[in-house]
């Protein structure tokens, strides 16, 4: 056997020559086609297809419910572990996202937004995006003059590091929506919610920088499993 051949053998599998689902499909049955019709008729899979597009968008969608196994968890995924599917490129990846942050906005009207009125408010709200996250994850929540909460922006994922974390980025949601106050949330994989050393300094360069901006900083949460605990109630980098 030359060298050639395990490689013209590996390609040869029926596998290698399959033409993509859409293709075999009549054109009512495709998802497009089905979305336009009635898209609350359409499975989850049919609905990720037509976002993701182009050939193998059914092949594709199936893989993507396969790695998260939920929607919800597609939503909460970064973008870079959306993009690790086969078959998602980047640029789909933040398809995907906008699409999801766009149907949670659907579900939150304007004149409904969560007044923050005490750091249990924005844990209410916080504990089931970042509790069960196994990476770390910082969030920033801009705040309108009257605290009515005016998102939730994913701003940093991986290990909480002060000379990692660029304070700026955590103000730039709140300047693009002109909001009057932030209040930042992270989560512990650890599960225990103790602010560390790193959480303080953290903590005390947003609070200047907020001084500066003229953004009030209301709270500074780190997440547990099932407990958190506010930097500012205990007097941490509030100071």
């Amino acid at each position: 056997m030359n060298d050639f051949q395990p490689y013209l053998i590996q390609n040869a599998h029926p596998q290698t020559y399959t033409l993509p689902r859409l293709k075999h499909l009549p054109v009512r049955e495709q998802p497009a086609f089905r979305v336009a019709k009635d898209s609350d008729a359409c499975s989850l899979a049919e609905l990720l297809a037509v976002i993701i597009g182009g050939s193998t968008q059914i092949e594709t969608a199936e893989r993507l419910l396969a790695q998260f196994g939920t929607i919800q968890k597609i939503a909460q995924a970064h973008v870079n572990e959306i993009a690790k599917v086969q078959g998602v490129s980047n640029l789909t990846a933040l398809r995907l996202k906008a699409a999801l942050a766009l149907g949670r906005k659907l579900l939150q009207p304007e004149d409904e937004r969560p007044v923050i009125h005490s750091p249990e408010d924005a844990a209410q709200i916080l504990m089931p995006m970042l509790a069960h996250r196994e990476q770390e994850y910082m969030v920033v929540m801009p705040l309108d003059t009257r605290n009515r909460m005016l998102d939730v922006i994913e701003i940093y994922h991986g290990s909480l590091n002060s000379s990692m974390v660029r304070v700026g980025e955590l103000f730039k949601p709140a300047l693009q929506r002109n909001a009057a106050a932030i209040l930042i949330a992270h989560n512990h994989p650890s599960t225990d919610p103790t602010p560390s050393p790193e959480d303080i300094s953290v903590t005390r360069a947003i609070v200047q920088a907020g001084k500066l901006l003229d953004v009030s900083v209301l709270d500074h949460l780190v997440i547990g499993l099932s407990r958190w605990v506010s930097l500012k109630e205990k007097g941490l980098g509030f100071s």
